[in-house]
């Protein structure tokens, strides 16, 4: 992900939202949350150039009650046929696939949030643990540096996942066409219901770890992975 030192903050809002639904779409546009040092939600739109500057004023933010939603797309309808996408993928992404070039999204969230971003065209950063997670991406990788609390879901089209796990969750990972990776705290032990085409399982961990999970219910990671044309692959941090 592009570092944001080289990006200018084009707008800036806040919101005060207690256990907040925070919902992020974007298109062609970087997103990262990172955590936020206040309790609040905090959106800053980031520019990479003046001309994107200009449209940063096109970007949705809208809080109603406890839902808050960035919509980072134009209006209008046109979809990238080189993206290849079957009407299943059309209809789980639910967006437009109108761009905002040159504009990234960086969230500031309370561990209290629900989390669901769809993107096309843009990688994705996940550095603070919050509730609950869901995450729809094309064209983008999927990097996550902490794990949520409860649920995580995943699915990409050409793109990668990679999750660092430092808690007991579960994991629904789903790739097209894109290796999954994810690496497991040492004190954790883990359940794995894995199958690919076109790919290859391995693990650094032996599974039969998992004959002592069950006295330590709340040290256990279950993963529920899928992979077209990929590689699942389980490490050890």
């Amino acid at each position: 992900m592009k570092s944001n030192q080289s990006l200018e903050v084009a707008r800036e809002e806040s919101f005060d939202i207690e256990r907040p639904e925070v919902s992020v779409i974007s298109v062609s546009s970087q997103v990262n949350v990172v955590e936020s040092q206040d309790g609040k939600c905090h959106v800053r739109i980031l520019a990479a150039s003046k001309k994107a500057l200009k449209l940063a004023g096109l970007v949705e933010i809208v809080q109603v009650d406890r839902k808050l939603t960035v919509r980072i797309e134009k209006k209008t309808w046109s979809i990238n046929t080189s993206l290849r996408l079957d009407q299943e993928d059309q209809n789980y992404l639910g967006i437009n696939f109108g761009s905002l070039r040159g504009l990234s999204v960086e969230i500031a969230l309370p561990e209290s949030a629900n989390l669901k971003i769809k993107t096309v065209s843009g990688d994705l950063e996940i550095n603070q643990s919050v509730s609950e997670i869901e995450i729809g991406s094309v064209s983008g990788d999927v990097t996550m540096n902490q794990n949520p609390t409860w649920n995580c879901k995943i699915k990409t089209v050409s793109g990668d996942i990679t999750t660092h796990t430092y808690s007991a969750c579960n994991f629904t990972l789903k790739s097209v066409s894109g290796d999954i990776k994810v690496y497991l705290a040492p004190d954790l032990n883990v359940e794995v219901d894995g199958n690919s085409i076109s790919g290859d399982l391995k693990s650094e961990i032996p599974l039969d770890e998992n004959e002592d999970a069950s006295g330590n219910n709340n040290k256990v990671v279950k993963i529920s992975s899928s992979t077209v044309s990929g590689d699942f692959n389980l490490v050890r941090i």
